[in-house]
């Protein structure tokens, strides 16, 4: 089939106030299957790309674009653990702060992050910021894997700490890329 030859989609296709699960047409659980996540992605995108649009009216092109964006939104949600257990937290009604502010509702947490940052602070070789790396790993699979339990298990009061601690090592891993980019910069 030609470009711009493309058969024309509804125009709600994907609702705006649909969750990302719905949008891909993917199972709803924080163990998504990446493979089948990139295969859902990639037949709908096939389907409202813009570029099958180009030679559509404008308000089915501009009906495309908003169909593109939708689902890369949800694709990017649901590959990313963090933005996808907030995902199923927000269809369970429990809502998580933007900004971190119930760190101070759980010393433990607030402990862990204070001396795993404190590490990343005074790591210097690239051998220490690779242990801490592995040790962050670990960790940070650890709660993924809680996550995922307390999701099946229904445990809601256990979530919103899960996703916290989540968060929070997953930016440390973020914190630790930075650190490598900075000193291979350094180096050079």
């Amino acid at each position: 089939m030609r470009k711009g030859t493309a058969v024309v989609v509804n125009h709600s296709m994907f609702k705006e106030d649909q969750n990302p699960f719905e949008v891909l047409g993917v199972e709803t659980t924080f163990e998504v299957d990446a493979t089948a996540l990139d295969k859902a992605y990639f037949a709908r995108q096939s389907l409202v790309h813009p570029d099958r649009f180009i030679c559509h009216s404008e308000p089915e092109r501009q009906a495309a674009l908003l169909q593109s964006s939708l689902l890369n939104r949800a694709y990017e949600t649901l590959k990313n653990p963090t933005l996808r257990a907030k995902a199923l937290l927000k269809l369970r009604g429990i809502d998580v702060s933007e900004d971190g502010s119930q760190i101070g509702q759980d010393p433990q947490v607030l402990e862990e992050i204070m001396t795993l940052q404190e590490t990343l602070r005074e790591a210097i070789s690239p051998h220490d910021l690779t242990h801490l790396e592995s040790q962050l790993q670990e960790r940070l699979q650890g709660v993924k894997t809680s996550f995922s339990g307390a999701l099946q298990q229904s445990q809601n009061k256990e979530l919103p700490g899960l996703f916290l601690r989540l968060t929070y090592l997953s930016k440390l891993m973020g914190d630790i890329q930075v650190r490598r980019r900075q000193s291979s910069v350094k180096v050079l």
